[in-house]
């Protein structure tokens, strides 16, 4: 029998909406808007977590430095850790983002990896856009999107 780690969670307000952060011992495993409102049980990943987001929304930090759950899939791993490359206030599209994550022609792919990117904010899907320019979907929901590109400065 497994022995199974603790799970720990966190909740914070944003000007987006309240997140949810899941941890355990080792790394982040979730940062999710929810609608939930339980007390948060959190470790120092958590507050770690809350603390790097409150900052992100105060405008004193533009990237983050907190250990992630690895995405399920090689593909989905290079998908996010090029969309983490994307500088604050900067987009790309999906193309550009399948290019620079070795497979060119994904776009869709690239998509679909960002839809189940569990990390949100962290791991900056709101700045893949569409190749025309338009901001495209988001799991947090599009108007979510457009807000965190204009508090980044990235739309006007």
């Amino acid at each position: 029998m497994q022995i199974q780690e603790p799970i720990f969670e966190a909740f914070v307000e944003t000007p987006v909406g309240r997140i949810k952060i899941t941890a355990d011992d080792e790394r982040i495993l979730s940062i999710d808007f929810t609608g939930e409102a339980h007390a948060s049980c959190g470790n120092a990943l958590c507050e770690r977590a809350v603390r790097e987001l409150r900052e992100y929304f105060s405008g004193k930090r533009k990237t983050f430095d907190l250990p992630l759950k690895k995405a399920p899939s090689a593909f989905a791993q290079r998908v996010y850790d090029e969309a983490m490359k994307i500088p604050f206030g900067e987009t790309a599209s999906y193309g550009e983002l399948a290019r620079a994550a070795g497979s060119p022609g994904a776009a869709r792919a690239v998509g679909t990896a960002l839809s189940k990117n569990p990390h949100i904010i962290v791991v900056p899907c709101h700045r893949v856009i569409r190749q025309n320019g338009e901001p495209g979907r988001y799991t947090g929901g599009d108007e979510k999107k457009i807000a965190l590109l204009a508090f980044e400065g990235a739309v006007s």
